[in-house]
């Protein structure tokens, strides 16, 4: 079948219209609007440890990936924490203090390494 057009309706005030579908008391059918219920979670009453300012230091002075890595689960853990979800930011906090160690580590070992390769080439001399 093809479009057959706009069709028509007719509003008609409580306690008028036709005969068809009329209510006992004379009116339209009653619509009830539930309200919007908005749930927002409370930060977290005892929050997870972030890391930033280990985050920040491993970044700058010991292993630049691995920092900037520690510095993301730390922005991710803080976040968590102000939205009140614990599970993420108890998993984000152990992973940037993981990701932090593991990095101040590293730059531990090439301090290490380094001071040894000076010390070696000083006494070729």
């Amino acid at each position: 079948m093809g479009y057959s057009g706009p069709q028509q309706y007719v509003a008609y005030p409580p306690g008028q219209g036709s005969s068809q579908g009329q209510h006992p008391m004379g009116q339209g059918p009653a619509v009830t609007v539930q309200p919007a219920i908005y749930l927002q979670r409370a930060p977290l009453e005892y929050p997870m440890p972030d890391y930033l300012g280990y985050s920040i230091f491993t970044m700058l002075c010991c292993c630049l990936p691995l920092g900037i890595a520690a510095l993301i689960y730390s922005i991710s853990t803080r976040d968590a924490n102000n939205m009140g979800n614990a599970e993420l930011a108890k998993k984000n906090s152990r992973l940037a203090r993981n990701l932090n160690h593991t990095g101040l580590g590293i730059g531990i070992a090439i301090l290490i390494l380094w001071i040894a390769y000076v010390a070696f080439a000083a006494s070729l001399r």
